[in-house]
């Protein structure tokens, strides 16, 4: 009986040491060695049959784990070390922003205490506040509200019991331009009234685009969607404010459903690499509407690769580049710091067809929507506002051009008569044509409408108004409708502009971090790691962290064919058909005559050579991200 328990005992002991054995082998810390805490938002699949979409993406931590942003209020990943939206550092807090703000507003004449400010601020970053932290403060600006009509009408957010006079205004609000215009005083009284003008492009009756004032406009603020055969009606006010995370969600269930699947068709895009711009257009205007939802394969002739995401997303990059070039006369770069792109009003003298490429552009870029792929040029912010539709007001006028910003602002407060008549202006603009200059009227006869104090003000406003929208109107009227085509105005309706751009540029630096957190790491021998492999995985996490932002954007595209990462972050790279597809540094063991890594950009996967001492990846690693990295020779 004895020798019989015994017998039992050391059973359960085996069975205990070899279930030790599998979870040690299953479960083993996955590649670096280092301290670095587990990761709480990888979910763990086989990325050789992985059929997780981004909506399937779920994040452990709740909503009030997530930190906001002191400048923009945005909900940021608690391993953020930046804001995604506007990349302002955590732990700077608002009031230290509106201090500083003022100091470089006011020119304190106590010398002496300005210093003693600045010295116990050394911790806060440079200022004024930068455009991106300036377009993401203002996101919220605007609030759609629900009419007893069932429609929805924009009004412009203020703060409850502020005055709107600006010697008692926030000094944020004074720094950003943010002027009270000549309405009543009935209108300031609610905490959502309207207090500055905005406009929104609306059709009119002969189906040009126009700008009315926002308090003017209804608009239907509701969504349809086909389940099971039966129309449903959402209602998006509660999705707005839903966190950025589970907008993305939503947004990535709903363009799914747009899909058609690969059973009922493909297009296949065959593009010379001299002639991506020209063979993409000729070939995607011919396409029908329901091709533009169909899954597509990309490659270029004389090079064969299979493509499952990375010659798109290589495709696309080199497209975007040609097709918003200044220099194909479509789009301009504002002026300003920060470049972006915005709709050139005389794009007709550059290109003929110029309006059959602003349907294409429109087309391309529903298709980066519907396919969850980033695009590396940034949309100018008035231009991401018409995609939404949201008011524009007089302050976006300097995210397309600074100088002509400053100028209005400077005329917008002069008061002496002599210095407005000085500056010779009249109801007219001139803009630049293939033979010269060509005089544009602002008003009737306005070659004969000298600018006073007494009608500047609708100087200022109808200038604004031809700079925002009368210039480029055929054109945008184009571009959008192509847009919404491919992708239901009312599916983009669900962000602010500034998540909008996030969603097609990508988070806007890399977080090597994140990068890492998320990263997949196949030894030679599967989940037997090597002494030798193990150092190279710590080599080469150390290497990626020492390297200069632009070359970890190389590196980035050298494996997964784009230089930018999704909104949701590294978890959140994907395969052309949707499918998450994580980073992978997988050692192939040494080659002789070969120590370049390789790159396999449909499956987001470096091949790593396993090197002998950190010096030498550190060679090839450099060298990687200084040659050419587009092409495609093998996959």
């Amino acid at each position: 009986m004895i020798a019989f328990a015994w017998f039992i005992i050391l059973g359960m002991v085996i069975v205990l040491l070899t279930a030790l054995v599998v979870f040690l082998m299953l479960f083993r810390r996955r590649d670096d060695g280092s301290d670095m805490q587990p990761d709480i938002d990888v979910v763990p699949f086989d990325t050789e049959a992985s059929d997780i979409y981004r909506e399937n993406l779920a994040d452990s931590f709740s909503d009030h784990n997530l930190w906001d942003c002191s400048v923009c209020s945005f909900h940021n990943h608690p391993a953020k070390r930046r804001c995604d939206l506007c990349q302002t550092p955590r732990g700077v807090d608002q009031g230290t922003f509106k201090l500083l703000q003022q100091l470089h507003q006011r020119d304190l004449k106590d010398h002496d205490r300005k210093s003693k400010v600045e010295k116990t601020l050394m911790h806060v970053p440079a200022f004024p506040l930068s455009k991106l932290q300036i377009a993401a403060s203002r996101r919220k600006q605007w609030k759609r509200m629900p009419g007893a009509d069932g429609l929805h009408r924009w009004v412009r957010e203020t703060r409850k019991g502020r005055s709107n006079s600006c010697s008692n205004r926030d000094p944020v609000d004074i720094i950003l331009g943010d002027f009270p215009s000549d309405r009543s005083g009935d209108d300031r009284e609610s905490s959502t009234s309207v207090h500055s003008i905005g406009y929104i492009r609306v059709r009119d009756s002969t189906g040009k685009l126009v700008l009315n004032e926002s308090d003017t406009v209804a608009t239907d603020f509701h969504y349809k969607i086909n389940m099971a055969g039966t129309d449903v009606v959402m209602n998006l006010e509660e999705l707005t404010m839903l966190p950025f995370a589970q907008k993305i969600k939503w947004f990535s269930t709903e363009i799914h459903r747009l899909w058609f699947p690969w059973e009922s068709g493909h297009v296949d895009i065959v593009v010379r690499r001299e002639s991506v711009l020209a063979d993409s257009f000729d070939h995607i205007m011919l396409l029908k509407p329901h091709q533009m939802r169909q899954r597509w394969r990309v490659s270029f002739v004389g090079e064969p690769a299979l493509d499952a995401g990375g010659v798109l997303r290589e495709w696309l990059t080199l497209l975007c580049a040609e097709l918003f070039h200044p220099s194909l006369g479509l789009f301009v770069a504002t002026v300003g710091d920060d470049t972006s792109y915005w709709v050139h009003a005389g794009s007709g003298f550059s290109q003929p067809n110029h309006l059959d490429y602003f349907s294409f552009a429109g087309r391309i870029l529903g298709k980066a929507l519907l396919e969850e792929q980033l695009i590396q040029v940034h949309l100018a912010l008035p231009l991401l506002k018409h995609m939404l539709g949201v008011p524009i007001s007089f302050t976006d006028l300097q995210f397309l051009d600074d100088e002509l910003y400053r100028s209005l602002l400077w005329l917008k407060r002069a008061t002496d008569a002599d210095a407005i008549a000085a500056l010779c202006l009249d109801f007219t603009v001139t803009r630049k044509v293939p033979n010269g200059v060509q005089v544009v009227p602002l008003a009737p006869n306005g070659d004969t409408i000298d600018v006073t104090p007494v009608n500047k003000a609708a100087y200022i406003d109808l200038l604004f108004q031809y700079h925002m929208l009368d210039s480029v109107s055929i054109q945008l009227l184009t571009l959008l409708a192509s847009l919404y085509s491919v992708v239901p105005e009312g599916l983009l309706k669900l962000f602010d502009y500034q998540e909008l751009e996030l969603l097609l540029c990508g988070v806007p630096s890399i977080d090597t971090e994140d990068w890492q957190r998320h990263s997949e790491v196949k030894y030679v021998t599967p989940l037997v790691p090597t002494e030798i492999e193990l150092r190279n995985c710590r080599w080469f996490w150390a290497i990626v962290n020492n390297m200069a932002p632009q070359e970890q954007a190389r590196l980035l595209q050298f494996v997964t064919g784009s230089s930018r990462v999704p909104a949701q972050g590294f978890k959140a790279l994907i395969s052309s058909d949707g499918r998450v597809q994580p980073f992978n540094l997988a050692f192939c063991g040494p080659e002789i005559g070969n120590p370049f890594p390789r790159a396999h950009t449909c499956f987001n996967r470096l091949d790593l050579p396993v090197y002998q001492t950190k010096d030498e990846m550190t060679k090839y690693l450099t060298l990687i991200v200084n040659m050419d990295i587009t092409g495609f020779s093998i996959e």
